[in-house]
């Protein structure tokens, strides 16, 4: 049976759901396009260590949209007091942070923002890792904003790029494929401008993500598909090599979709042998 939908205020509103009943709270966040039902397959390996509180992203799931963030971003700022706040409210005083891949961008942020807050942060195929100057110069200027509009109604063009950088394999099959499957509806693409807009600001600095880590002493696991070409594991480097003895990182026999009862059992084996 499915939990029920819980809400949450503080300026904004997000929808969550909570998994398990053990005593070590954790804040989860879904990738994109999913909801935070995904964590469910958690619930049996960590249900009884972890109560897991999955939220659906902006625009996501039961979660409201806020169609205007696209001209007014959410900040760092902004969804650190909004979680710090939800804590609060549970008489939470430290928690693990769990991202799996555009949750993992959201967790990152997080831990720059309210690292006094974190026990552990947990990602999973994680964005954030690679800076995308393209991706904030569009976001950030006018033309490009009106790219992105355009691109909800008028497709063709994007897509012809892709297809001529995957026959040229400038793009491997993979990553095209994901790329197509993201963008090959209106509502899609309508949500890959909302969520891309909105969360433009949303970029962590790794090197300072892992000197936080390590003033407050807590550790940060990796894990990774060995399949993924969407978010190859070698990204892991990225974040690892400013602080090697406080990241960790693992590969599971899988590609992108890495929200497995293996994952789940990988995570419970590092933290509780």
């Amino acid at each position: 049976m499915s939990p029920a939908i819980s809400f949450f205020t503080h300026g904004i509103t997000l929808a969550y759901r909570s998994y398990g009943n053990g005593p070590m709270p954790v804040l989860a966040f879904h990738g994109f396009g999913r909801t935070g039902s995904d964590f469910r397959i958690l619930e049996g390996p960590l249900g009884d260590r972890c109560t897991i509180h999955a939220f659906d992203l902006h625009f996501h799931g039961d979660s409201p949209g806020y169609p205007h963030r696209a001209d007014e971003p959410f900040t760092p700022k902004e969804l650190a007091v909004f979680f710090s706040a939800f804590l609060a409210e549970k008489g939470i005083e430290r928690t693990i942070v769990m991202g799996y891949s555009l949750g993992g961008r959201i967790a990152l942020c997080l831990a720059e923002q309210m690292p006094e807050r974190f026990s552990r942060l947990i990602l999973a195929a994680p964005d954030g890792l690679k800076t995308r100057p393209w991706y904030r110069g569009l976001a950030s200027s006018n033309v490009g904003r009106w790219a992105y509009k355009r691109f909800i109604h008028h497709p063709q063009r994007v897509h012809f790029v892709m297809d001529a950088l995957r026959a040229l394999r400038l793009m491997n099959e993979r990553m095209h494929r994901f790329l197509k499957g993201q963008t090959d509806s209106r509502a899609k693409r309508q949500l890959v401008h909302d969520v891309w807009l909105s969360y433009r600001l949303i970029e962590p600095d790794l090197a300072s993500v892992a000197k936080t880590a390590q003033r407050h002493g807590f550790p940060i696991n990796l894990y990774f598909g060995t399949h993924d070409r969407v978010i190859p594991p070698h990204l892991g480097s990225n974040l690892r090599r400013h602080a090697p003895d406080s990241v960790t990182s693992e590969e599971l026999p899988f590609g992108h979709v890495l929200l497995t009862s293996e994952l789940g059992q990988a995570i419970r084996a590092r933290l509780w042998g």
